[in-house]
């Protein structure tokens, strides 16, 4: 689907196994389309405007990127739940169950792409309901997320083998604290192989990255680190074929 307005409270369907949203396709902006496909393997879903579709569970999801650009509403200045605004799209966040994340937590390879320099939340609230990622072998992340954030993901991730980072600012993990007072003495990624980390230099936040990937008990020689001019924003072909 591609530069389309979806107006429909709900997509179902239990055939379905591929799924592509795309270039400016805009959704409601009062309240989460839900998206029921049972049968899915692979999702697409970016470069959208209006609130982000609220994904179902998906026990046969393999491949799933979501890039949450800029034109997506999920934003709140005040960066909670239940701001003084009355008309801030955090409230029409379902605390209980999220968005993402639960539909997403089948994947066998995901990538979640999120616009650094606006205050979406999705990724993050939704990593409140702390899903379990218990078939996830490599991930992708751009630089929406905080330690805190990562942390949970490995604590939720068993048998995560390749993780990716793509950083271009690093500004919030050189203020970030806390992290690693978190960590359980036991916790260890005992199932990663790789980390691959691409960034324009190794500044201060990388550096606190690293320290605390080391906390998690992922060896120096187990990370690699690519300098880039321009970080992509995807290591994802669209679309999906």
């Amino acid at each position: 689907m591609q530069d389309c307005y979806i107006d429909a409270r709900r997509i179902s369907s239990k055939s379905l196994k591929r799924l592509c949203i795309t270039d400016f396709c805009s959704f409601p902006t009062k309240f989460h389309i839900r998206i029921f496909a049972p049968g899915l393997i692979s999702l697409q879903l970016d470069n959208f405007d209006g609130l982000t579709p609220s994904l179902e569970y998906m026990p046969s999801l393999e491949t799933a990127y979501v890039w949450l650009h800029n034109s997506c509403y999920d934003s709140c200045h005040s960066n909670r739940q239940n701001c003084e605004y009355e008309d801030c799209s955090c409230h029409a966040y379902p605390v209980d169950e999220g968005v993402l994340l639960h539909g997403l937590s089948n994947a066998v390879n995901l990538e979640l792409v999120g616009d650094a320099y606006f205050e979406l939340f999705i990724y993050r609230w939704d990593l409140e309901c702390c899903p379990i990622f218990d078939k996830l072998k490599t991930l992708s992340l751009n630089e929406w997320f905080t330690t805190i954030d990562l942390l949970c993901i490995l604590q939720h991730s068993p048998v995560l083998e390749v993780l990716t980072l793509q950083l271009g600012s690093t500004e919030k993990f050189v203020r970030a604290t806390g992290a690693e007072e978190k960590i359980e003495q036991s916790f260890v990624c005992s199932h990663l192989k790789v980390v691959n980390i691409e960034c324009r230099k190794v500044d201060e936040g990388v550096h606190k990255i690293l320290k605390f990937l080391s906390t998690c008990g992922i060896l120096r020689d187990q990370i690699s680190i690519t300098h880039t001019v321009s970080v992509s924003r995807s290591l994802w072909v669209p679309c999906l074929a």
